[in-house]
């Protein structure tokens, strides 16, 4: 039987190990798809700050899922992102940056809850619009986040020279 999980904020007293090593997941997961991307290790504890910061600017958040006292994933909202192009539409939105859950706690409906707790926060704090970015290649993601209501907006295409 599975035990069920808790979402809370992220306390770095508490969660700054777990939550790095979630990073480090992400990040291989990541890398399996596009293998030029930084290893893990290289870049977890710079991300990490590099996100706190962006949440601090965006009044942003990051959820945890817990099983049994145990980050199992987390999730980073952005609350109040200017929009930086000229020619888009100019209210503040929210943003998911980052989702995650690790291999040993997959399919149990974890990351979907995450997802769901970003978009009442989102919600709630009065965004417009909520949107997401995902690599192309990570088609469980993809199916996901259309399943719980996104759709395409903007196509990015890289061509490797």
């Amino acid at each position: 039987m599975d035990a069920r999980w808790t979402l809370r904020d992220y306390d770095p007293r508490r969660h700054r190990g777990q939550l790095t090593s979630c990073i480090v997941e992400l990040q291989e997961f990541e890398r399996g798809l596009e293998p030029a991307l930084p290893t893990g290790e290289a870049m977890a504890e710079a991300y990490l700050t590099f996100l706190l910061e962006r949440c601090a600017r965006t009044a942003g958040r990051i959820i945890l899922a817990e099983v049994d006292h145990a980050v199992a994933g987390f999730v980073g909202v952005m609350i109040r992102v200017t929009p930086e192009e000229p020619d888009e539409d100019q209210r503040p939105y929210a943003y998911i940056s980052d989702l995650v859950v690790l291999p040993e706690y997959r399919r149990r409906g974890i990351g979907r809850a995450l997802l769901e707790q970003a978009e009442t926060v989102a919600r709630e704090s009065g965004a417009p619009i909520l949107r997401v970015g995902v690599l192309a290649r990570n088609a469980t993601a993809v199916r996901l986040y259309r399943t719980t209501g996104f759709t395409d907006y903007h196509v990015q295409l890289v061509k490797r020279l």
